[in-house]
């Protein structure tokens, strides 16, 4: 069964900054104006025109949401803080305890890093193209997914496979990210799937990672000496090495990551007075609904649908996809149905306002979307799944048939608003 994707454009031929930054003169403290160009549409006499009351509302769901934001990534921040402790715990005590509680920060810095996809969505679209494309390549980094586990460490039937025993690479930070996607995407390096491998290896087969990998070797057998090798060469000392290298390149990626986030929300309060409701209302819808298509329908359940698992489960070393899942659709509800004004009116208040349609609807779809990509993930990361299958198949169906149900009734709302354009 193929799915026609047609209609859906990438990601890259959507982004359209929002902001315009125009200094007429090079002048020191020069304050920044907002320039924005609107295309005209087809059928202007159909675009709305929101109410004073309206117009109010949606600035201040977006200053609520903004500072949202914020409290985001600083939880996000503390929590890789946090993980990388958790590793240094790992390394210095390896147990089979410390090992749990490492897998525990793993999981749960990479759910709140899933929480905030929309608000990345966000970035993107009131950022400078050069700061976009930084943005993607930090991305590339931290969270790149599926990965090609070989490559890294020891897979079943290759117990001295991958960077962890090929002491012919040299464990540093600089040629970690040299060879991050040296020849195929799927090469990872660095990010939280390369750390989410190393801390469990492959589950249910002789390379699922115990306590005992973590150790630290000492000293050389006869063997391991007359071949040559160092003790710093040994499987067990390099894999310690790599976990603690990458989780402080995740780390650093991400603090590179948050200037441009904070950058990209100062920038956007700054001139808050200069965009229209209609603008910053298309913006949150696009941000919304690219997130949607790209995350969970593109990447996630187009690929499942042809029975590529491995691209399609985002975290399948940890067995957590459905958490991963259930995270990108509760950054979609924080927008959308907590962040209120002063007087409790949340957004999809104002977009039942302009679409008598959407009350019936959104709610049904957005709730019914999570509750199968819960299902369809746990069923498919259950010890019983053997493979593909006309239940599996089926229940693929419904959720991309909710998703895109979902989609399409916010970008319904959005062809009623002004389309912005304009760069930095």
């Amino acid at each position: 069964m193929c799915f026609d994707r047609r209609f859906f454009l990438p990601i890259n031929l959507l982004l359209v900054g929002l902001l315009s930054a125009c200094s007429p003169s090079s002048t020191d403290n020069a304050q920044t104006e907002v320039s924005l160009e609107i295309e005209v549409s087809e059928t202007p006499e159909n675009l709305v025109e929101f109410d004073s009351v309206t117009a109010i509302s949606v600035q201040q769901i977006l200053e609520v949401y903004l500072a949202q934001l914020s409290s985001d990534f600083s939880e996000l921040g503390n929590s890789l803080s946090s993980l990388r402790s958790s590793i240094d715990e790992l390394l210095l005590n390896p147990a089979e305890n410390t090992l749990a509680a490492t897998q525990e920060s793993w999981s749960r810095a990479h759910t709140l890093y899933e929480q905030t996809s929309v608000a990345r969505y966000f970035s993107l679209r009131v950022t400078s193209q050069e700061e976009s494309d930084r943005l993607f390549q930090l991305q590339y980094q931290m969270n790149q997914w599926p990965i090609l586990a070989g490559y890294i460490d020891s897979v079943e039937g290759y117990m001295d496979g991958g960077i962890v025993h090929d002491i012919n690479v040299d464990l540093t930070a600089d040629n970690l990210r040299q060879q991050h996607g040296l020849f195929d995407v799927t090469e990872a390096t660095l990010g939280f799937h390369v750390i989410e491998f190393l801390l469990w290896g492959e589950p249910n087969n002789s390379s699922q990672r115990i306590a005992k990998d973590f150790e630290l070797v000492e000293s050389l057998s006869a063997d391991q000496q007359e071949s040559g090798l160092q003790v710093a060469q040994l499987g067990n000392n390099r894999r310690r090495e790599m976990l603690k290298l990458t989780a402080s390149l995740l780390l650093e990626d991400f603090e590179s990551s948050a200037v441009l986030w904070r950058q990209a929300i100062e920038k956007v309060e700054t001139n808050t007075d200069g965009i229209s409701s209609e603008a910053i209302l298309s913006l949150l819808l696009d941000s919304t609904s690219s997130m949607i298509t790209e995350e969970l329908l593109v990447k996630s359940l187009y690929p499942m649908l042809n029975n590529e698992f491995e691209i399609s489960l985002q975290s399948p070393y940890s067995q957590t996809s459905q958490s991963v899942v259930a995270a990108q659709i509760r950054s979609v509800e924080s927008l959308i149905l907590e962040s209120p004004t002063t007087d409790g009116t949340t957004l999809d208040k104002i977009l039942i306002s302009l679409s008598p349609d959407f009350e019936g609807l959104f709610y049904q779809n957005l709730d019914a979307g999570k509750a199968c990509l819960i299902l369809l993930y746990n069923s498919i990361e259950s010890a019983e799944f053997s493979g593909p299958s006309a239940a599996i198949e089926f229940e693929t169906v419904e959720c991309i048939n909710l998703l895109t149900n979902l989609v399409d009734q916010l970008d319904q709302i959005k062809l009623t608003l002004p389309v912005f354009q304009a760069s930095i």
